[in-house]
């Protein structure tokens, strides 16, 4: 466990392809954002969620609204947690991967002693995974900035700040579920 690092769990989107709050569908028994809760847990100081309905198998103490509230996406979600952050890095994660390394934040905050970036996110085969990211707080006015401009792309923000990719190899970690069809499927590969 890193004490330095919190965590927040990206889970204020609209969920509209699965057609329900996404948080709560269940993979084996347990909503999907308990899986991802469970796997980052062991990795940061404390969880946080960003979400803006309240998601009862938490506490309320923990859940957060987006403060932008201008339909930005995950960016809204990545503002409100480095606004709300204690700790100066913060490992974002979404609430539909339920997959997750389980050496995510070791892997990442490895890059902290290069005393240079403040976004250090993964990649999969040359693929950047964006809402895995482990930002820095400092960035929160730089990403205000871009937002009040326009910015809604993910990858262009990170793109136009200081930053390093850390290369993982198992895609299955990397999984979401963004509808009925695809929790079925991995349903089915994980019995």
């Amino acid at each position: 466990m890193n004490t330095e690092i919190e965590g927040v769990i990206l889970a204020g989107g609209e969920s509209k392809r699965m057609g329900t709050n996404k948080s709560l569908i269940k993979l084996h028994t347990k909503p999907l954002i308990e899986h991802v809760y469970n796997r980052l847990i062991e990795q940061v100081s404390h969880i946080s969620i960003n979400t803006n309905q309240p998601i009862k198998i938490f506490p309320k103490n923990i859940q957060f609204n987006d403060r932008i509230l201008n339909k930005t996406g995950p960016l809204a979600g990545i503002q409100a947690g480095l606004f709300q952050a204690k700790k100066n890095w913060v490992q974002f994660c979404p609430n539909d991967c339920p997959f997750l390394p389980i050496n995510l934040v070791e892997k990442l905050s490895f890059c902290i002693k290069d005393k240079g970036p403040t976004i250090i996110l993964p990649s999969l085969f040359d693929h950047l995974e964006p809402v895995f990211m482990l930002c820095h707080r400092s960035l929160l006015k730089n990403l205000e900035d871009f937002i009040v401009a326009g910015g809604r792309k993910m990858e262009l923000w990170i793109k136009e700040n200081n930053y390093k990719v850390v290369n993982f190899s198992d895609p299955k970690e990397f999984v979401n579920i963004n509808n009925l069809s695809e929790l079925a499927k991995i349903e089915k590969e994980n019995n």
